[in-house]
């Protein structure tokens, strides 16, 4: 009887244990959950299609200061590691940068 007992304690115990979600299953479900609190509005579409436009030009001035840190970083990391100036990635460089200035979103437009 008192194993009985003591099993059972020890599976009332364990069992919330397994219950619990993998925090990849708890990431996707929390990201299922934020898109559909984004789009469960449907009802205007010009307030949607602002909303899209918006999010679109904030993606693509993230991708251009993306683009622009991993140059950054390679030729900052050349440059110290060789001691040489390679002038086609400081074009490269200097291109990104002027992509990223010319992009809708950059401070000061």
């Amino acid at each position: 009887m008192k194993k009985a007992i003591v099993a059972s304690v020890i599976v009332l115990t364990i069992a919330p244990l397994f219950a619990q979600k993998p925090s990849g299953e708890q990431l996707a479900e929390t990201l299922q959950l934020e898109q559909y609190q984004r789009t469960k509005d449907l009802g205007n579409p010009a307030e949607n299609e602002r909303r899209r436009q918006a999010e679109w030009l904030q993606s693509d001035l993230i991708r251009k200061a993306n683009k622009f840190a991993l140059l950054w970083a390679q030729f900052s990391a050349q440059t110290n590691a060789g001691q040489t100036f390679d002038v086609k990635l400081a074009k490269k460089l200097e291109k990104a940068f002027s992509d990223l200035q010319n992009a809708k979103g950059w401070p000061g437009k």
